[in-house]
């Protein structure tokens, strides 16, 4: 059984968002330009262009594959003894599951956001199931519940 996913959680972001998000770059570096520290500039420019960079490739489309030993989660093949739950986000304004949370035994979560049908995503989450439990949620720390917020 497999699921198409993206290799990343994705946020829909309006113009509005890139619009701050270059203002926010553009008066940093121009504040660091005016007070002559040019190490801020250099940074926030290097941070800006890996942010685009790890953007462009969030977008790549890649499988969950359940096998009887292990989940292969792209290249990666992960048995289930070092997997402990999975969780399903629900988007409420699309009103459908957006996204599938893989917890490992340390409780990471790995997010992925869903880019298949709703009867595979049902079929793969049944088989899942009979592997490790599903739950009904997980508390995510301050830094997650901020980068989620903020659509980082």
């Amino acid at each position: 059984m497999e699921l198409k996913v993206y290799d990343w959680e994705i946020f829909e972001r309006s113009k509005k968002w890139y619009i701050i998000f270059a203002f926010i770059i553009l008066l940093v570096v121009i504040l660091s330009v005016l007070s002559s520290n040019e190490i801020w500039w250099v940074i926030v420019l290097f941070f800006a262009w890996w942010y685009l960079y790890v953007l462009w490739k969030s977008s790549d489309k890649i499988k969950m594959i359940i096998w009887k030993k292990a989940i292969q989660i792209w290249k990666v093949t992960i048995p289930w003894e070092k997997l402990s739950w999975f969780v399903l986000e629900y988007h409420t304004e699309k009103k459908k599951i957006h996204n599938i949370v893989i917890l490992d035994e340390n409780k990471y979560p790995k997010i992925y956001t869903i880019n298949d049908t709703e009867k595979n995503l049902e079929n793969f989450v049944n088989e899942l199931n009979d592997y490790i439990p599903i739950l009904e949620g997980y508390e995510q720390g301050f830094f997650d519940k901020f980068i989620r917020k903020i659509k980082l």
